[in-house]
């Protein structure tokens, strides 16, 4: 007769409530990964808000081409604007953009940037007087102007646009604008 196979040692029982370890394990860790993410929101990091700086009336005369120009800076870089109350938005050269650090935004997320540095770039298409434009939108530093400035603007950054900016209406409505003899009176708007 054949030896019969040796007895299999048996296995401990698995123990009561073996699932409840792992359990706390991913509860701990979630709790603390919403406790870290809330504390980060929430911690000061400046604020984004827009805000329109006092400054003197600014007074411009009638340029040769027919348009009002203004010195001034887009987050601290020296630009020449013109006044174009036809513009929606606030323009700037793609070269500029590029200059002072906009770049693009990820697919997905939040524009994560700092508030003394130029937010991410998300893509929009403009009808201008030429026809539509694919451009981006990015929040900026600042925008100054004779001696106004704004802070957390946003700005088109515009492919194709030489040299000088457009200050449009997203800025302007923030302000008195009178024309008289081919002079252009910037002050601040009552409130």
């Amino acid at each position: 007769m054949p030896a019969s196979p040796p007895p299999r040692p048996s296995r401990p029982a698995a123990r009561a409530g073996g699932w409840i370890l792992p359990a706390l394990f991913w509860t701990g860790l979630i709790v603390l990964g919403t406790a870290a993410a809330s504390w980060w929101l929430g911690s000061p990091r400046g604020s984004k808000a827009f805000e329109v700086i006092d400054g003197d009336v600014l007074e411009l005369r009638l340029g040769r081409g027919g348009h009002y120009e203004v010195g001034g800076a887009v987050a601290a870089v020296p630009v020449r604007f013109i006044v174009d109350t036809g513009a929606s938005l606030t323009s700037i050269p793609q070269a500029l953009g590029e200059r002072i650090g906009i770049r693009a935004c990820p697919a997905v997320g939040f524009d994560l940037s700092r508030d003394d540095e130029p937010g991410c770039c998300r893509p929009e298409v403009f009808r201008t007087a030429n026809g539509s434009v694919e451009a981006c939108v990015a929040r900026v530093p600042s925008v100054r102007f004779g001696a106004f400035e704004l802070r957390n603007p946003r700005v088109a950054v515009m492919p194709g646009m030489d040299g000088q900016a457009l200050l449009g209406m997203d800025v302007l409505r923030h302000f008195s604008l009178s024309q008289e003899g081919g002079r252009l009176r910037i002050s601040r708007a009552a409130r």
